[in-house]
C-alpha cells in the first residue's frame, strides 16, 4: 500500500519540479545548480552518471552551452510523489522537450521524458540528491503490460 502524501509535501515536490522547469526554460544554471544538493547523484538520459553538485553542475553548463540553450521543457505531470522518512520523497515527472541539435549534429525532435528525483529536506527546503532522465521511446508505449489509462 502507498503512503499518503500530505498536502505539505506535494506542494514542496511541486515546487521544486517547477523551478527546475523555470530555471532550465530561462538558461538559469545557477537557478538549476541551487535546486541540488551537495552530494547530489546524477543519470542523464545516455547513461552518465555524475557524482556531486560540482560534477553535476559543470555537466549540466556544457551540454546547454553545447545544445540545450534555448530548448524548452513543458511539464506534463508529476506522475507519483513517494514519502520518504525524514520529510523527503521520490518523484516520477514526464516532460515534453523540444526539438535540439545533439553533439554529432543530428537534429533530435521533440521528445517526451520522464525524470525521478530523490529529494532531501535541507535548510533551504527540499533539494536534489539524486536525479535520472530516461527517454519515452512511445513506440514502446503499447507493450507496457501494466498500461494504466492516463499514463504514457
Amino acid at each position: 500500500m502507498a503512503a499518503e502524501v500530505s498536502a505539505a509535501l506535494a506542494r514542496q515536490v511541486a515546487e521544486v519540479v517547477e523551478a527546475w522547469v523555470g530555471a532550465w526554460n530561462a538558461d538559469d544554471l545557477d537557478a538549476l545548480a541551487a535546486l541540488l544538493d551537495p552530494e547530489t547523484h546524477w543519470v542523464n538520459i545516455v547513461g552518465m552518471h555524475w557524482q556531486g553538485r560540482d560534477d553535476v553542475d559543470k555537466a549540466h553548463r556544457a551540454y546547454f552551452e553545447l545544445m540545450f540553450k534555448g530548448v524548452a521543457v513543458k511539464l506534463e505531470e508529476i506522475e507519483a510523489i513517494v514519502p520518504l522518512p525524514g520529510g523527503g520523497a521520490v518523484t516520477v515527472a514526464r516532460f515534453w522537450i523540444d526539438a535540439f541539435r545533439q553533439p554529432d549534429g543530428r537534429l533530435k525532435p521533440p521528445s517526451r521524458d520522464r525524470m525521478t528525483l530523490v529529494l532531501v529536506p535541507t535548510d533551504e527546503g527540499l533539494r536534489i540528491i539524486h536525479g535520472a532522465n530516461v527517454a519515452i521511446v512511445e513506440e514502446a508505449q503499447r507493450f507496457n503490460p501494466v498500461q494504466q489509462t492516463g499514463q504514457g
